[in-house]
């Protein structure tokens, strides 16, 4: 047992000793003084050091551990995309993918821990990739800036806050009519530049808002359309198989539509009603030339040199190691060409009415996505394998690097392809749908400190589905083609100068799809969660001289059942869980411009649906690289993460620009899901694979509730305005995780997504003509874990230079340029399995991935009346 386990006992000596100081105080007090949100300066939100100031007011007058980012002016956000303005915020980081911000951690929780909410409710997400697991988190490539007004992320908990958020909360919120001038009109029209694809695409926005004279009555529309060509070279390695230079292809259509109607008929009463529709046309391919090597534990050829390899002291080997020197073997080309999409569509009405002493709300809404994989096939080298005498690999200096002894790279062209059929020939959709309605009330008393209670219900209904349909086909279809006529130049691929043959996939779709006469769906597959999840809470809020807080319990709980078929039976395992959640909130004002935070509570997360998923999920079988079968069973019975946290926090605000801060954080987490592995014969598992496969059999991956884990941090933060149109913004957080070894299979005591040390330096001028912020932000290293071939890795340390430039044209034409990892960071992935594992990639220090990233550039002009 560690000595440092946060306990339960802890968390109530905790509660116990803020709420007796808080009560201490308060009782000197000679008077009461309320602080709430109507004390809180109100401010026209223009330019960075408005903004700022905005984000400043938000942070100094909550309750609770909270930071926000305003937009500066309609549609000026401070970022293109809304995770990577996350980033800017002490404590958080993000996963890009392919490039692009799409999944946010705070304080080292990791982003299946992070809550994301619009407007203080879920939304229903799925994603494109053909490889993104069913999950809770939200998808940030979704969600455009232009739509957003302001983000809140709450780093502390409180009972009126949805549960979800272990490592925090995000609440995106978007803007209302009442809340604007009358006939206000935003409009932009952008082209970004890729550095990869090389290629130009366009961006439009717009906005319109109108209220009546009496301003009773408001809509708002907003609609933005956005493409962007796409490409991201890197190598890959799937050993001890082979490697190769890769290449991802993408032509992404982005649109959102918005529209918001508010009525107030009194000051006492209003209705918001917002409809919103997101979607993402995605189609993609992936392209390779793998470089099988020569040396393999089931083939011929002779290693020079081997990473991880130990010996004895007679000098006997006891662990042979992975090969990272040695003779290649054959060339092999594969394309896989697939079209997907990503839907989200939102309904959300909110009533609000204030009567005397109180305070009414009610919530109902019913939000909806579809996406996934809507066609997929996979062509191969119809050579079946080229050789490539003389050539060799070298994995030794940090990366992937060949020596192919002439075999030309760019002109190899296998003279045809062949087909995959069967299940490598399909679609896999995916839903995702929730209903749900809130109401919460807040009286007015004169309890001592005690003025507010505030208490109030939810409940959500939720669905999930995951499917495979295979297409069937023409029993006298040809499945191998000719190259001839579907040449299409070169692509770009690998982490380096190189390059291969690409064919058309729009050719190769057009082919498949004529020999399709039907298709039956893989009922082994199915997968659907269903979950009735509920919460009610009570919180009181206090207020005295010179502190101010709040305290509450929330009761949160799930019923949850998985479907799936048995041969050929839908079948269904039940499960249900529930928790109490106590949270503290304490804000002592210890000077005119210094704040002393406390908070203490107990916070919860449900576990994702992939690993609730009873079915099994089959990857890696019926592919081209052998031994990478794996059978990962999921578990309905998974409990919800839960935690017990504290937090302590100074901040002295020493001017209204500008604050120093200082913050703890420490947060004991259980119930983390763990993958316990082995192996099994294709005997032991009734799914067919070919005789290749079948020789090696079966990883079986079981999930399970393991251990729990402790993290505790550091959180530092200076922002300052200079006064002469110059001002920074700093941030630093040191994270440590400690978990058991065993925690998950690759043996490192530490979680996934969790940097240890991670910063942000911006800096910024503006004048009345001119505005210019260039911020860097870099993390360090993390482990990125996951279930089937792309496994565990451990992901380098990463840093984007990012630049953002106005120019005020006039007083209501902008032009504006942005610019994102203008340095072409890389993203370099490697093994970092601390046990024992020969002849495997995932073998620590081992090269597994590396990605080129590519630098964008926006440019375009905006106009506002």
């Amino acid at each position: 047992m560690r000595p440092s386990t946060f306990k339960k006992s802890v968390l109530a000596t905790n509660i116990a000793l803020l709420m007796s100081g808080a009560m201490s105080v308060s009782a000197i007090a000679a008077e009461a003084e309320a602080v709430n949100t109507d004390n809180i300066e109100k401010i026209e939100v223009r330019g960075i050091r408005a903004s700022q100031q905005a984000n400043l007011n938000a942070k100094r007058f909550s309750d609770g551990t909270v930071d926000a980012i305003t937009a500066e002016d309609i549609g000026k956000f401070p970022d293109k995309n809304v995770a990577e303005s996350l980033q800017r915020i002490p404590g958080v980081t993000i996963q890009r993918q392919f490039g692009e911000g799409a999944g946010v951690s705070i304080r080292g929780a990791g982003q299946d821990l992070t809550l994301t909410t619009l407007n203080g409710q879920n939304v229903a997400s799925t994603g494109w990739f053909v490889l993104e697991p069913a999950k809770r988190s939200f998808n940030y490539e979704l969600l455009p800036s232009e739509l957003v007004g302001d983000l809140e992320v709450y780093k502390s908990s409180q009972a009126d806050i949805a549960e979800g958020g272990v490592g925090g909360t995000v609440i995106v919120n978007t803007r209302k009519p009442l809340d604007m001038d009358s006939l206000s009109f935003y409009g932009s029209v952008e082209g970004q530049y890729q550095s990869d694809s090389e290629e130009t695409d366009p961006q439009f926005s717009g906005l319109a808002s109108w209220k009546n004279d009496s301003e009773t009555f408001g809509v708002l529309v907003s609609g933005v359309l956005q493409e962007r060509s796409l490409q991201r070279q890197g190598n890959e390695a799937f050993w001890e198989w082979g490697a190769g230079p890769v290449a991802f292809e993408q032509e992404r259509e982005r649109s959102a539509l918005t529209a918001t109607f508010q009525y107030a008929p009194t000051d006492e009463l209003s209705f918001v009603f917002n409809a919103m529709d997101m979607q993402m046309k995605a189609n993609n391919t992936n392209y390779a030339l793998w470089l099988t090597q020569a040396d393999t534990s089931w083939g011929g050829g002779v290693t020079e040199e081997w990473l991880g390899q130990t010996t004895d002291a007679d000098g006997n080997i006891t662990n042979q190691g992975t090969q990272v020197k040695g003779p290649l073997n054959v060339a092999y080309w594969q394309a896989r060409p697939r079209e997907a999409t990503m839907k989200s569509q939102v309904f959300d009405l909110k009533m609000e009415y204030a009567g005397n002493g109180y305070d009414f709300s009610a919530q109902i809404g019913d939000t909806t996505s579809s996406g996934g994989t809507d066609f997929e096939m996979v062509v191969d080298d119809g050579t079946g394998g080229t050789p490539i005498p003389g050539g060799s690999y070298d994995f030794t200096g940090g990366g992937q690097t060949w020596d192919t002894n002439g075999f030309d790279m760019a002109t190899y062209d296998p003279g045809s392809l062949t087909m995959g059929t069967g299940s490598n020939f399909n679609r896999t959709p995916k839903t995702d749908d929730e209903t749900y309605a809130q109401a919460d009330i807040k009286f007015d008393v004169d309890w001592g400190v005690i003025d507010s209670v505030k208490t109030g219900i939810k409940y959500a209904k939720h669905n999930t589905t995951s499917r495979k349909f295979e297409y069937e086909q023409d029993a006298n279809f040809d499945t191998r083609i000719s190259t001839a006529d579907i040449g299409a130049g070169t692509i770009d691929v690998g982490a380096g100068d190189y390059q291969i043959a690409k064919f058309d996939p729009e050719a190769l779709k057009a082919w498949a799809r004529s020999s399709i006469t039907g298709e039956h769906e893989d009922l082994g597959s199915y997968s659907e969660i269903e979950e009735d999840n509920y919460a009610a809470y009570v919180m009181a809020n206090f207020s005295g001289d010179g502190i101010r807080g709040n305290f509450g319990v929330r009761y949160a709980g799930t019923n949850a059942s998985s479907t799936y078929y048995v041969e050929g039976k839908k079948t269904s395992t039940d499960a249900d869980y529930a928790e109490w959640l106590p949270s503290l909130n304490v804000a002592f004002d210890l000077a005119d411009d210094v704040i002393m935070r406390a908070s203490a509570a107990r916070v919860m997360a449900r576990p994702q649906y992939v690993d609730m998923y009873v079915n099994p999920n089959v990857l890696g079988a019926n592919d081209d690289t052998p031994n990478n079968q794996y059978w990962v069973t999921g578990n309905i019975g998974l409990k919800p993460f839960v935690a017990n946290q504290i937090d302590l926090g100074i901040e002295w605000y020493f001017n209204s620009d500008s604050l120093v801060s200082a913050a703890l954080f420490m947060k004991d987490v259980k119930n983390f899901v763990t993958i316990s592995e082995y192996h099994a014969t294709s005997d032991e598992i009734d799914f067919p694979l070919p005789p290749d496969e079948a020789a090696n059999g079966w990883t079986v991956q079981e999930k399970n509730n393991g251990k729990s884990a402790l993290i505790q941090g550091l959180e530092l933060q200076y922002q300052q305005d200079y006064g002469n149109g110059f001002g920074s913004v700093v941030n630093y957080t040191y994270t440590d995780t400690e978990t058991d070894a065993d925690t998950f299979t690759d043996g490192n005591p530490f979680l996934s997504d969790s940097s240890k040390h991670s910063y942000n330096l911006t800096g910024y001028f503006e004048n009345e003509l001119f505005q210019v912020r260039l911020a860097y932000n870099w993390r360090s290293e993390y482990m990125l874990r996951e279930s089937g071939s792309y496994g565990n890795r451990l992901h380098e340390d990463y840093g984007s230079l990012d630049l953002s430039a106005t120019w005020h044209v006039t007083e209501n034409i902008d032009i504006k340029l942005d610019g994102n990892n203008l340095l072409e960071e890389s993203s370099k992935q490697f093994g970092n399995n601390q046990n024992p594992t020969s002849y495997s990639g995932f073998v620590e220090g081992f090269p597994l991935y590396e990605y080129e990233m590519a630098r964008r550039i926006t440019l375009g002009a905006s106009f506002r009346f």
